[in-house]
């Protein structure tokens, strides 16, 4: 699929999943390649967790410090995959994500922690403004638009960050330029697959619930219905986050391809490609 194409709404949504479509073998080999390691740690963590063991405070230390470092290659991996995918199509596997990764490692952090800095105060601005727009009902449909354009700007931003050779602020001012040259399209887009993704989970989390309770009730004890607590600790809860996982992959892939295609308007970079190459076929 060529990313570098002016996009609308509609094409923004369906291009999402016909780039799984076409591309799902690919993806999600390497997807679990890399971050299979993460959802074994993450599933014994949460086990160990709900067993209520006292690990000793290095291990518990130890165990955070993995889960933020796995935290960031499944936040690079989609951004990476892109990028690759653009520049070599699916002729790339594992090897060639992670090292890319490895050769953009200080950029990365640089990034992770100029943006906690810059966005403390833009996420207080955003949860003020979001209860300012919450207050008529007209306000609450437009939240998830404003959800959708605080972290479309921060997708935009990270993505040109890696792209290019860019210095962050630079990066975060064509981040913002990337998303509201289309405004609504891009947005309104975005708020959607969000939507979706809360439904779904919210459904999953709902029906594991009912499910748990049943097991864990004992209708001759009633104490016993405190058992529903231990839902967020269950083997299935932990099988719908690996679901969600999945889910945020794809809302990664639609912002991926907004970014393309937000970039091919703003620079035309494919246009310009194809007009060279007529003037050497005319050669």
């Amino acid at each position: 699929m060529q990313l570098l194409k002016i996009r609308g709404f509609s094409e923004f949504f369906t291009d999402t999943f016909q780039f799984i479509k076409i591309n799902a073998t690919h993806f999600f080999l390497n997807y679990f390649i890399i971050n299979g390691l993460f959802l074994i740690f993450y599933f014994g963590f949460n086990y160990y967790n709900s067993k209520a063991y006292d690990l000793p405070w290095f291990i518990v230390v130890l165990g955070v410090i993995l889960m933020i470092f796995f935290y960031i290659i499944n936040f690079s991996f989609v951004p990476v995959y892109m990028i690759l995918y653009q520049e070599k199509g699916t002729q790339f596997n594992h090897e060639d994500i992670l090292k890319y990764m490895s050769q953009n490692a200080g950029k990365i952090l640089i990034f992770i922690l100029i943006t906690i800095l810059m966005f403390i105060p833009l996420v207080v601005a955003f949860y003020i403004s979001a209860i300012l727009v919450a207050i008529t009902i007209v306000g609450i449909l437009f939240l998830p638009i404003l959800f959708a354009a605080f972290f479309l700007w921060f997708q935009m931003t990270y993505y040109e960050y890696l792209y290019t050779k860019k210095n962050y602020f630079d990066c975060l001012g064509y981040g913002f330029t990337l998303f509201s040259k289309k405004f609504w399209a891009t947005t309104a887009s975005t708020a959607l697959m969000y939507t979706i993704i809360m439904v779904v989970y919210g459904l999953a989390l709902g029906f594991a619930g009912i499910f748990n309770s049943l097991l864990d009730i004992n209708f001759t004890d009633p104490e016993s219905i405190a058992g529903i607590e231990t839902i967020f600790k269950s083997p299935i809860v932990l099988i719908i986050a690996t679901a969600v996982m999945v889910l945020y992959a794809l809302i990664n892939i639609s912002q991926g391809i907004i970014y393309f295609s937000q970039k091919e308007l703003l620079e035309g970079i494919q246009t310009k490609l194809s007009i060279d190459d007529i003037g050497k076929d005319e050669l």
